[in-house]
């Protein structure tokens, strides 16, 4: 993430400055006036600040006597005409030159927030409303294509389509898919018309980042979280898909941290005949068995399991499967731990995937308890 570090011009208080500047310019210092123009759609502004800009520098220059008093405020509306949600890209430096720009022309890049193997996931605005574009990247990091092979690029709008189908209150929600018509000749290409997937913007963070803080969290914090995560997964495998990347950091919160939800569907895969090939599950939350290159449901309840060990003991359970220990009960750590819990979850990680349970028994098991 260091690579991407982006410390961006001081636009806001360039656009402040110019105001007060393009609101007296004069034919002479007409660049200005353009300058302000261009800034104000980069920065989103609203058209009523500029009209009003404009409409002050027509009569202060008409109360000069200026001859062409209109052009000045001609330069700026157009410039701010030909600049809002025209801009499509800034640069061809990835992902940092759609920033200050508009995401196919609808929507507003405000920032980055975060680069992954598969996408760049930016935060974007439309109409007071935000929301994080996953996009799919071009290449990876070693130069493999992902956008610019059309295989993969109908891959990736396919399961994308997919995840629109899902409605679940602990599954971040999916609002549009968008991909080209043709694949993509070059990179400004792409960067005109990448595709990406519009998502809920969760703003409470991920789980990951509780963890970093908290290490661990309270026994009762984490029976609520397991209960709205088990439904989730359900709402998952009831579409016949497997999530393949069940991890901390895949657990996203709302503003309060009271509801938690599932995320980054990016890399599942629709089930066919019960398994899918599978090489790119975090390894740090897989099951045995996809190792093997093979992951089912039972796979994803595996992680899930993980993620729960770690949320109440600090301490990631696939520590002692690597090195070759029998997983402890949680409460072998966390005293306060009931035992109803320490059960299923044992079961979860069990080495058998036959032997653990589907996501249909944890939500009704969990609901009795």
């Amino acid at each position: 993430m260091s690579l991407y570090v982006f410390k961006p011009p001081q636009l806001n208080k360039s656009f402040w400055l110019l105001i007060p500047a393009s609101a007296v310019a004069t034919t002479p210092t007409v660049a200005v006036s353009a300058l302000t123009g261009s800034i104000a759609a980069l920065l989103d502004a609203s058209p009523i600040v500029v009209v009003a800009v404009t409409a002050f520098n027509l009569y202060y220059l008409s109360s000069l006597g200026e001859f062409v008093a209109f052009l000045p405020a001609s330069v700026l509306l157009l410039a701010y005409f030909f600049t809002h949600k025209r801009v499509l890209y800034l640069s061809e430096r990835l992902p940092l030159g759609w920033l200050y720009s508009w995401l196919g022309g609808r929507y507003k890049v405000i920032r980055l927030l975060g680069v992954g193997g598969f996408s760049y996931v930016l935060l974007v605005r439309q109409k007071g409303r935000v929301y994080a574009a996953k996009i799919l990247r071009y290449a990876d990091d070693y130069g493999v294509p992902l956008a610019s092979d059309e295989n993969i690029l109908r891959l990736f709008g396919y399961e994308m389509n997919r995840y629109l189908e899902i409605k679940s209150d602990y599954i971040v929600k999916a609002f549009e898919v968008y991909l080209p018509a043709v694949g993509y000749r070059d990179i400004k290409q792409y960067m005109k018309n990448p595709p990406y997937i519009l998502l809920e913007y969760m703003e409470g963070g991920t789980l990951r980042d509780l963890l970093r803080a908290r290490k661990r969290l309270p026994v009762q914090q984490v029976i609520e979280l397991f209960k709205q995560l088990a439904q989730g997964l359900y709402d998952i495998h009831k579409h016949n898909i497997v999530h393949l990347d069940i991890k901390p950091e895949n657990i996203m919160f709302t503003r309060d941290r009271k509801i938690a939800k599932i995320g980054d569907m990016g890399i599942a895969k629709v089930v066919t005949g019960g398994y899918v090939h599978s090489s790119y599950m975090s390894p740090a939350y897989a099951a045995p068995e996809v190792k093997k290159g093979l992951a089912t449901f039972s796979s994803d309840i595996y992680s899930l399991g993980c993620v729960i060990y770690e949320a109440l003991t600090g301490i990631n359970p696939n520590v002692f499967v690597e090195n070759g220990y029998q997983i402890p009960p949680p409460s072998a750590y966390v005293a306060d731990v009931p035992r109803w819990i320490d059960e299923i979850i044992l079961k979860m990680l069990d080495l058998n995937p036959n032997a653990r349970p589907n996501s249909a028994e944890l939500v009704n098991y969990l609901t009795r308890v």
